[in-house]
């Protein structure tokens, strides 16, 4: 059984060595970036419950709040705890084993197509489960170099270092529960982005091109898709059901931010009859948010009425919005 090294002031060489340095760069690089991680998740954590639940390993609602609730407070706290050096011993072993987790998850992720977001760091950075487990594999590899890079625990200020440490899973945790009931994590879509374009309409300055239609006079349906999305491709006959009933429904059409070409051949390939514009990467970003692809708008002279996800809305829910 391994006991716990404890450096004097006969050690203080030896501990300045560069094995000893870089074991502590290393800890305190992968430290930030769960701290970072744990941070993001608390301030969007309805996003992280859905992302989870998008793993399709555990679904039932309760049990997913659970895990979120606890899998901010393991990042926060044991981020902090590399950063500070606080208990090193189990710190630096049970980064190593939450990498574990990880790679698993994401493993399992990659392998079923389940999810195309990892959810390492909430809605802010989108990363396929290929690519954090690719990344979650370095720092697996690192993490396990500064182990045995070096073992001594540091015996200076740990009182203090745990306070670092309680005080980032307070606030992991604390953010967590205030960001709950924010506008921005509401449940409604319509009051997310609400929220979140800080504007009545999202759409009032948006620059669309490549479409003749103005979408902020009148009624209107509107479809954010992407060309690439298979979800958005099986779409298409749907589409152009509603596109076809514009006479007796709100006009359709599509926004994307491909390139024309991209809209081109995806019209030629899936028979889109709909008309496609294009805004920029960052607005599309902005208006789908967490949705599902297809996300789709009813608009009366560019306010949003109503917002449907992943699904094409029924002819009889479209009249009867439209004719109030």
């Amino acid at each position: 059984m391994e006991t716990e090294q404890i450096v004097t002031p006969g050690d203080i060489q030896q501990s300045s060595s560069w094995r000893a340095v870089s074991a502590r760069v290393i800890e305190a690089v992968i430290g930030a970036v769960l701290l970072a991680a744990g941070l993001i998740k608390a301030y969007q954590p309805l996003d992280f419950i859905q992302q989870i639940t998008d793993y399709k390993i555990i679904t039932a609602p309760t049990p997913v709040k659970l895990i979120a609730w606890v899998m901010i407070a393991v990042e926060c706290a044991l981020g902090a705890a590399l950063i500070a050096g606080y208990r090193r011993r189990v710190a630096v072993p049970a980064a190593g084993a939450l990498f574990l987790v990880f790679l698993a998850t994401l493993g399992w992720a990659w392998y079923s197509g389940a999810t195309a977001d990892c959810g390492c760091f909430g809605s802010w950075v989108k990363r396929t489960p290929a690519q954090a487990f690719l990344e979650d594999a370095l720092m697996l590899g690192a993490i396990g170099a500064a182990r045995m890079l070096n073992r001594n625990e540091p015996a200076r200020y740990r009182p203090w270092r745990l306070v670092v440490v309680a005080v980032a899973m307070i606030t992991g945790l604390a953010v967590t529960a205030w960001a709950t009931h924010s506008p921005r994590q509401s449940n409604d879509p319509l009051v997310r982005l609400r929220a979140q374009a800080q504007q009545e309409s999202p759409f009032r300055d948006l620059k669309i091109s490549d479409l003749a239609e103005d979408v902020r006079k009148g009624f209107y349906l509107v479809a954010l898709i992407d060309t690439g999305c298979e979800h958005c491709q099986a779409s298409v006959p749907a589409l152009n059901n509603v596109y076809a009933q514009r006479e007796s429904l709100p006009p359709l059409v599509a926004l994307c931010s491909n390139e024309a070409g991209e809209v081109a051949r995806f019209q030629q390939k899936f028979g889109a009859r709909f008309p496609i514009g294009r805004i920029s990467p960052a607005d599309f970003t902005r208006l789908f948010e967490r949705g599902k692809p297809p996300r789709i708008f009813l608009l009366r002279d560019g306010a949003v009425v109503k917002i449907w996800d992943g699904v094409v809305p029924p002819e009889a829910e479209i009249k009867s919005l439209h004719s109030r």
